[in-house]
């Protein structure tokens, strides 16, 4: 690309920000807008380790990757000098590796990462989405996954032909093999064994296979609030399935290897409580 030449010609003329960020605008729009805090950049970027090794490149990703403006939080990233781009402007940055890992990404940087030294990267931006659109864009996302959730549950329900009625909170309870006793309650410890899956069918946890069952404290939120729920109903020695939609489980977040606005099903056993 022309602008990536330019930049290479113009290496003599980086700036330093008092954080200690280097930047060299290649081309330049000031008469156009820039993002707010809480907006967001519409960009091209890609980033290179000090070996000239590329490590990330938005258009292998999307067309139309997006960066949450957050500078004021992040001195010393790539964000703060991406604050200054103005719509239609292409720029070359030189962040601290680890700062950027740490802070922007909020990871540990990679070992092949020399600790000291520095990336380098390449960005246009293409535009910029306001904040007001951005939640309008989410709560319109937010919609469209839930609905799509929701047909997931109903389709499962149909299929297994589940009889009983979900909770006021969505959670589906099927009884597999009765307790004896009285239900255990919050501020109980229990012992669980347990099956997860997803609505298909495939299993991403067992309890059984590791011969080890899990012990915890009801109501003290060591577990997700569908566990909480369901198990708060059972008796010593009863297995449930639990239906679990994503509200109760992980969200429209989701976590490691649980994507998001993920229906959950669990088979759990209460083996014991105190």
């Amino acid at each position: 690309m022309l602008w990536l030449a330019a930049c290479t010609e113009r290496e003599n003329v980086f700036n330093t920000l008092p954080s200690g960020v280097e930047y060299c605008f290649v081309e330049e729009n000031p008469d156009s807008a820039v993002a707010n805090p809480g907006d967001a950049w519409v960009l091209d970027v890609r980033y290179y380790d000090e070996a000239d090794s590329l490590l990330f490149d938005s258009r292998s990703v999307t067309s139309n990757f997006t960066m949450e403006c957050r500078p004021d939080s992040l001195p010393g990233c790539v964000e703060e000098a991406l604050a200054m781009l103005h719509s239609g402007d292409s720029i070359i940055i030189k962040v601290d590796a680890e700062r950027f890992f740490n802070l922007s990404r909020g990871i540990e940087m990679p070992e092949f990462i020399k600790k000291g030294s520095r990336l380098t990267f390449y960005a246009r931006c293409h535009g910029i989405v306001t904040q007001s659109t951005l939640e309008k864009q989410f709560g319109e996302y937010i919609s469209k996954m839930m609905a799509n959730e929701q047909m997931l549950i109903s389709n499962y329900v149909e299929r297994e032909q589940i009889a009983a009625v979900p909770s006021p909170t969505g959670l589906y309870k099927v009884i597999l093999q009765p307790g004896k006793g009285k239900e255990t309650a919050s501020g109980k410890t229990v012992t669980v064994h347990y099956v997860g899956m997803f609505v298909e069918g495939t299993e991403f946890d067992n309890s059984y296979k590791r011969n080890r069952p899990l012990t915890f404290q009801l109501g003290k939120e060591y577990v997700i609030p569908g566990w909480e729920e369901g198990i708060a109903t059972m008796k010593k020695g009863e297995k449930a399935r639990l239906v679990v939609p994503s509200n109760l489980a992980y969200g429209p977040e989701g976590t490691k290897g649980i994507p998001p606005f993920s229906t959950l099903i669990f088979d759990i056993e209460l083996v014991d409580f105190k």
